[in-house]
């Protein structure tokens, strides 16, 4: 406990003060005490209070190992999510060149017939519209 802290609880008023505000704190009466009576035998208290530092750091030290397997765990997750996603982008993009290859074939087809339809010429059209519509989608 610091000197200041120690000279405020030391007062009735820094004490009332302090209990006031942990009873606010936990919501209850009963907590609010509690908290208070806690707080002078781990942290006020100079024999035990040496003792509830070491082991809020040894506390500390497991929490950080603990978050850090969580992290990795986490983080090899992500990897795997991504190369799945990667996995199915390949494949989505070789249907799509697929598609671009029968496109082109239809239209070369229809462009070397000599007499058209206008059935065949509408038909065209749309396919050169949508030829054209996929290849500006791929950029």
């Amino acid at each position: 406990m610091g000197f200041l802290r120690a000279v405020w609880r030391g007062t009735l008023l820094g004490r009332t003060v302090d209990t006031v505000r942990n009873i606010v704190d936990e919501g209850s009466v009963a907590d609010g005490i509690k908290r208070t009576i806690k707080e002078d035998l781990t942290e006020d208290n100079p024999i035990t209070s040496a003792i509830y530092r070491d082991g809020r750091y040894e506390g500390k030290i497991e929490g950080y190992a603990e978050a850090s397997e969580e992290y990795e765990a986490k983080l090899l997750d992500q990897a795997d999510k991504f190369l799945t996603q990667q996995k199915v982008f390949e494949s989505e993009r070789d249907e799509y060149e697929k598609l671009l290859d029968a496109y082109e074939q239809e239209i070369d087809a229809l462009m070397e017939k000599v007499n058209r339809t206008e059935a065949e010429n509408a038909y065209l059209q749309q396919l050169l519209m949508r030829d054209r519509k996929l290849r500006k989608m791929a950029g």
